[in-house]
């Protein structure tokens, strides 16, 4: 019985020996794999990226980059930036939490907040915001795909729930007059329905109009006074660019004019979960496009050029979000996964890496997945640190 229990053990050993022998074979294959993968993978990126890679900025030392001043601190999941005309106010939205806009003065100082109506923080996702010459905040709402627009004050006026409809508009389209005054209405995603109570009056719903090719997200103003929004209708993914004209009348009466360009996919000329647009002074768009890790540009009259930024570099794009061009014409480009914040020189006859400034960190001067950037007259920079809680604010 010993020399069988002997033999068994040895089988077993040997058994073990092999099994482990073929783990470990399965394990240099695997990895093998990977390496492989991750080579052709930038093998990829490199050879994708030819025809639009650009140069270097000469003498970028010399060029003064931007120095950490201070944050805002009371927020949670900050997400987007936005400054009154006269660079009094900053607003800001949040990703988390009450998820309500704040609004702080130069100082930091948080003066007020406010939300949509008709909404909890479980039933709204405020994501970009933007303001209008003439002090208007225009705030994207993800869940109920909507443009909300509040006065300075927070004040809520009005939102545009399709490409061509306010909610103002639709109740007059459906009973006959516009809203009332200390009217209480806004759109119920959960029932598509236009919630619409008039003074002190009973509640109607109203079904809402088609929605079918809207779902907006990134918000910007020209200098034209156009909004520039970036649309996410799935198969659709594209810019409309809707006139400045068309927001010089009462909403109630809106007609918009709108231009639209661009497509969801991944060739050149098309844009993969775009999230923010911008114009230079000549007039040419720049779009973030995010999932395609790269910034597209379009000429005037929205006709696509190239792209840049996509590559295997230091200075290449991973998630671009939000972007914008001060005075000098220097592009500031939020590489949310990167954790920094990328600048291009875009004065010449092709766009320039000049450098990038901040780091991954939970300390102050560093960014734990940032997302949007706006600039004010002084050339302040404000950089929502969404990961950290707060603005991150910078000095050029």
């Amino acid at each position: 019985m010993n020399n069988n229990k002997k033999k068994d053990q040895s089988m077993n050993e040997s058994g073990r020996k092999k099994l482990i022998s073929i783990i470990s074979l399965i394990g240099i294959v695997l990895l093998l794999i990977f390496i492989g993968y991750q080579a052709n993978r930038s093998l990829i990126k490199k050879e994708s990226s030819l025809g639009v890679q650009f140069p270097l900025a000469q003498n970028t030392q010399e060029i003064d980059q931007p120095s950490f001043i201070g944050s805002f601190e009371d927020l949670n999941g900050s997400f987007g930036v936005a400054i009154s005309p006269d660079g009094s106010r900053i607003y800001v939205t949040e990703s988390r939490g009450e998820r309500l806009v704040k609004v702080f003065d130069q100082e930091g100082d948080l003066l007020l907040s406010f939300s949509p109506p008709g909404t909890g923080s479980s039933d709204r996702i405020l994501s970009y915001i933007a303001v209008s010459q003439e002090g208007k905040i225009f705030i994207s709402d993800l869940y109920a795909a909507v443009i909300d627009v509040f006065d300075a004050d927070g004040n809520f006026i009005d939102a545009i729930i399709s490409r061509d409809m306010t909610i103002s508009r639709w109740i007059e389209l459906k009973t006959g007059s516009i809203p009332v005054a200390n009217s209480t209405f806004y759109y119920d995603r959960l029932n598509g329905a236009v919630i619409y109570q008039p003074g002190n009056g009973e509640q109607q719903v109203i079904p809402g109009p088609d929605r079918s090719d809207w779902n907006p997200l990134g918000l910007r103003f020209d200098l034209e006074g156009n909004l520039l929004v970036t649309n996410l209708v799935g198969g659709l993914h594209q810019v409309l660019v809707f006139s400045g004209e068309s927001f010089h009348n009462d909403l109630a009466n809106w007609q918009p004019s709108i231009l639209a360009f661009g497509s969801q996919g991944s060739q050149p000329d098309q844009f993969s979960f775009p999230n923010s647009v911008v114009r230079d002074v000549s007039g040419d768009y720049y779009i973030s496009d995010g999932n395609n890790g790269r910034i597209s540009t379009w000429s005037q009259d929205r006709q696509y050029i190239s792209f840049f930024g996509y590559g295997s570099t230091e200075h290449s794009l991973n998630i671009p979000r939000g972007l914008w061009i001060d005075d000098n014409d220097h592009l500031y480009v939020v590489d949310t996964v990167g954790q920094v914040i990328r600048v291009y020189d875009l004065s010449g006859d092709t766009p320039q890496f000049l450098f990038n400034f901040g780091n991954f960190g939970f300390q102050d001067a560093s960014f734990n997945f940032p997302t949007d950037i706006a600039i004010d007259l002084n050339g302040r920079i404000y950089i929502t640190d969404t990961g950290n809680d707060r603005v991150s604010i910078w000095q050029n």
